[in-house]
Formats: structure tokens, sequence, C-alpha cells
């Protein structure tokens, strides 16, 4: 698994250094010091924090130096890991859609979609001051038969259940999984997603059940 790792984490930095930060026009340039741990080593150890099931990053920063220290022999603390992280979302999101592009599974035309309830507060007084409004609205999680105040997550997978799309929903908007959200998604060259889903997975009026959605090249 060590061997299947290094190989993965080689190749996203590469691709990282030589083309998505690039075209991003995320590299750094002019005076000053430039950081010791680079933004594409930054991507490459939190991918390998997910994929060897590290929740915590206080726990993953720990062990890190034996588990891919071989690769990365600088490390951040657990406040510049985590504040560089959130700066580095687009390029992240970048990464993620490459990764994605390179599974087999990428290429199969038939995509399974679910929904699943991300409660965001209880209190009425966090829905009306929250800078969520607009992202998060009031929906019925009919699996824990209550109501909660939050956004939707929505994921397509392929049927070896790599993630080729998401996006966070109001569970407000029925029928609508993309408004206002931002959705992130990966296809074929050539191809556009045609959705045959089922719309009680969207406005979740009732429980969010698997769906097909299949491409087809039009």
């Amino acid at each position: 698994m060590i061997a299947d790792l290094d190989t993965l984490l080689t190749a996203l930095y590469v691709e990282l250094t030589d083309r998505i930060i690039p075209s991003l026009g995320l590299a750094r340039s002019g005076p000053g010091k430039p950081p010791e741990v680079t933004d594409a080593e930054l991507v490459c150890l939190a991918v390998a924090q997910v994929l060897l099931r590290f929740d915590d990053e206080r726990h993953w920063l720990r062990a890190a130096a034996s588990r891919v220290g071989h690769l990365f022999p600088r490390l951040l603390r657990q406040s510049e890991y985590n504040q560089r992280l959130k700066n580095a979302a687009p390029l992240m999101e970048a990464a993620l859609r490459w990764l994605a592009g390179q599974t087999p599974g990428s290429a199969e035309t038939v995509r399974l979609m679910d929904a699943t309830p991300i409660p965001c507060g209880q209190p009425v007084i966090t829905a009306r001051r929250s800078g969520l409004a607009g992202w998060a609205g009031y929906g019925h999680c009919p699996s824990h038969s209550r109501f909660y105040w939050g956004a939707k997550l929505m994921l397509i997978c392929t049927c070896d259940r790599t993630v080729t799309g998401f996006c966070l929903a109001n569970p407000s908007f029925p029928g609508n999984a993309s408004r206002p959200g931002r959705c992130w998604n990966t296809s074929l060259p050539g191809h556009r997603s045609r959705n045959h889903a089922r719309e009680n997975a969207i406005s979740g009026l009732r429980s969010p059940s698997v769906s097909a959605v299949r491409s087809a090249e039009m």
C-alpha cells in the first residue's frame, strides 16, 4: 500500500508543479523567502491524510513524519496547516478534478447519486444571523425523523464509488440541487450529463435514494 501511495503522491506532485499550479496562475513569484512547504507539497499532504484515514489534523501531523516523512521531510504546525489548506481551496479542487479523472471509473457512463443532510445549527438565532443564509435552509431528514437547519450534500459517484461530482444544496429549494451553492463535476470531453435522478433525492421531501445518472454523448 505504501508503494502505491508513494507513486500516487509523486504523480500528483509532478502534475501540480508542472501543470495545475501554472495554469491557475498560483505560482509564487516576487521578493520574499519562499515557504518551506510548497503549495504542491501541502496538497499532497492533505491527500495522504485522507487516504491514510486520519480525520484529526493534530493526529495526522504527529504521524506524518513516520508515514510520509521520506517524501515530505518538512511539515507544518497545525495552525499553519489548517490556514493554508483553507487558502488553497481552488488548488485542492483542481487536484481533486485531476485525481478523479485518472481513475478508470471516470470513463463509465453510469452515475449513482445520493444526498445526505449536513446540519449547521440548532437555535433559531443561528439561522437568522448566520453567514450561511442562502446556502443553508430548513429541511427534513427522514432517516432520523427530524428537521434540521443546514445544507444537503449531493454526491455523484461511479459504480466503483469514485466521486465525480458534488454540490451543496439548500434543502429549502425543492428540485434544484445547485441553487445557490456551487457544483463541482468531472466529465469526459464531448459529453454532457443527462440527469434521470429522482426529484426526491434533491428535494428532501422523502428519504434520499440512490438514483442512476446516465451520461450520453450529445
